[in-house]
């Protein structure tokens, strides 16, 4: 049996849709990961940044 025209159309919406709705789940797990991996850098630069620093350190200057 073949389609009509409104059941092409009715097809084809919904191969876009299910497209769409995956494409956004895909595409929404991406950011979240890389949100995720920065959110951890962003920890360890944190953690990192805490102790007690050597202030002569401070006054050196690089003049070349």
């Amino acid at each position: 049996m073949s389609l009509g025209n409104a059941g092409r159309i009715a097809a084809c919406w919904a191969v876009l849709t299910v497209g769409g709705v995956y494409a956004f789940v895909l595409s929404k797990r991406s950011v979240e990961s890389r949100r995720y991996e920065s959110l951890r850098v962003r920890e360890r630069m944190r953690k990192a940044n805490h102790g007690d620093y050597d202030s002569s350190a401070a006054d050196r200057r690089f003049d070349y």
